[in-house]
């Protein structure tokens, strides 16, 4: 097994090499790089079976390095790619990284992850199969086993689906897995969907939840969409319905995760920025250094021709 270690902080790097070396991978299979320009030719220039990268690297982030990667002039197929989980300033949705084809995996279980996705060929654990699919990952919160059937089999070539039968056990394997859109009954035993859906959105406040019932009430729909709700689907509907609103519900949803992200990305440069200009009216260079780490960290790469040229023309 060829291993491709995409890292620019020492700390990051032994913690990783240290990990792998409790699997049994040592050196001889392991090659590390800094830059995106190493990285690149590493690619072009060998056979790897997996690549862990930390959030950004001396000329481009995991944004940019997964772009590369699904580029077919860079890589004549996709490699699964995993993003150390301690390196990310600001949390990543699931959602987003699946979109873009790679998985957030922290430290301490990165050795059993790649030992994982190294027999996929033979029998993954269930633990670690999501590591090996870029397919949307479903729940289906539901006690009636008619209607799990049902669901399951018009949706499993479409998503990588787990089941619970109640409300409890439902939350806790979502909050454990945090699937990419659910499917929760209200009716439910041990805990109730309205709760779970409460105790999710505590959570994750954009989480894609699909109500499924069979209660049709027009104030349990605006209560339950306004306390969080994607959608509401009053039984019976069509499996093509179903599918519809699946899908659409995750492009919204993707959408929403994107702004969101963005938006975070900028209140922390904002702090950033001013902490740099702290740092500088105090001439204390060692800290307005180390800000520029982290600001580089969260933008890396160098602007364009046009964007200098744009700076020049500003006076800058």
């Amino acid at each position: 097994m060829n291993l491709l270690i995409a890292s620019i902080l020492d700390d990051i790097k032994e913690a990783i090499l240290a990990q792998l070396a409790v699997e049994g991978i040592n050196g001889d299979q392991i090659t590390v790089v800094n830059t995106v320009s190493k990285f690149i030719k590493a690619i072009k220039t060998d056979a790897y079976n997996l690549i862990i990268c930390e959030y950004s690297i001396t000329g481009a982030d995991i944004w940019q390095i997964a772009k590369l990667l699904s580029s077919s002039p860079i890589s004549d197929h996709m490699l699964p790619l995993f993003l150390v989980e301690e390196t990310c300033d600001l949390e990543i949705p699931p959602l987003l990284a699946r979109e873009h084809a790679f998985f957030i995996v922290s430290i301490n279980k990165l050795g059993a992850a790649v030992t994982s996705v190294n027999e996929n060929n033979r029998n993954i654990s269930n633990e670690h199969r999501g590591l090996t699919s870029t397919k949307h990952h479903l729940l289906i919160i539901e006690d009636d086993e008619d209607a799990v059937y049902s669901a399951y089999h018009a949706l499993k070539d479409s998503y990588d689906i787990d089941t619970a039968k109640d409300g409890l056990s439902g939350f806790d394997l979502w909050e454990n897995k945090r699937h990419d859109l659910v499917l929760l009954d209200l009716m439910l035993p041990v805990m109730k969907g309205d709760e779970v859906l409460n105790k999710m959105m505590a959570i994750d406040e954009h989480q894609p939840v699909i109500i499924v019932t069979g209660h049709d009430r027009a104030f349990n729909s605006q209560d339950l969409l306004l306390n969080g709700a994607s959608e509401y689907l009053c039984k019976p509907f069509s499996m093509s319905t179903l599918k519809m609103q699946c899908q659409a519900i995750l492009v919204r949803a993707k959408l929403i995760y994107q702004a969101h992200y963005a938006n975070k990305k900028l209140e922390s440069l904002r702090s950033l920025i001013w902490a740099l200009d702290q740092a500088q009216s105090q001439k204390n260079a060692d800290k307005a250094q180390r800000i520029m780490t982290a600001i580089t960290t969260l933008l890396p790469g160098k602007p364009t021709e046009d964007e200098l040229a744009s700076l020049a023309d500003m006076g800058f």
